[in-house]
């Protein structure tokens, strides 16, 4: 007879939690020529996901993710880092640089000294970081590699002596406030 009054207890708590996800996708362009003739395109998809209750109806949360691309001179440079949102690129000679933010997600445990239990902390910083453009192509750039590489901050602060800086248009989901 436990056994059954288990079964049934199991069964309604899964049928009172499930859920039923609705994701709605919104996808934005934003074209831009800098001063300097060049062309960017700024593509950020928004995806919005709510779970709402098969059965309750009631919404248990929605989550909201962003992924940004930048694509210069129609496609020729493409910055896809997904969840970092882009601020500044200079360009600089032969060279593309990008400042962008990113949310970094750190866990902390902290040990309860009175009962021996362990609960972890989620803390999340908004971070500077800074990338190069290293395009290694060769034969009419048919093979090689295109990648990004990420650069100290100092060598980025370096580049601007000699180089402009254009500001990225975005929407400012991420930004580091300064005292």
């Amino acid at each position: 007879m436990t056994f059954y009054k288990t079964l049934i207890t199991i069964v309604l708590v899964v049928i009172t939690i499930s859920c039923d996800e609705n994701v709605e996708e919104t996808v934005t362009k934003k074209s831009v020529i800098l001063p300097n003739s060049k062309h960017i395109t700024i593509e950020k998809k928004d995806t919005r996901t709510t779970s709402i209750g098969i059965f309750t109806k009631h919404n248990y949360g929605t989550k909201h993710n962003f992924k940004y691309n930048v694509f210069v001179n129609e496609g020729k440079i493409n910055w896809d880092f997904g969840v970092g949102e882009p601020k500044h690129i200079v360009f600089c000679e032969n060279n593309t640089y990008l400042h962008y933010l990113n949310e970094k997600i750190e866990t902390e445990e902290i040990k309860d000294s009175i009962t021996d239990s362990v609960e972890k902390i989620y803390t999340s910083k908004i971070q500077n970081n800074y990338q190069k453009f290293i395009d290694e192509r060769y034969f009419f750039k048919l093979f090689g590699d295109v990648y990004w590489l990420d650069i100290p901050e100092e060598e980025y602060n370096t580049i601007l002596n000699s180089c402009e800086e254009y500001d990225v248009p975005n929407d400012n989901e991420l930004s580091i406030l300064v005292d």
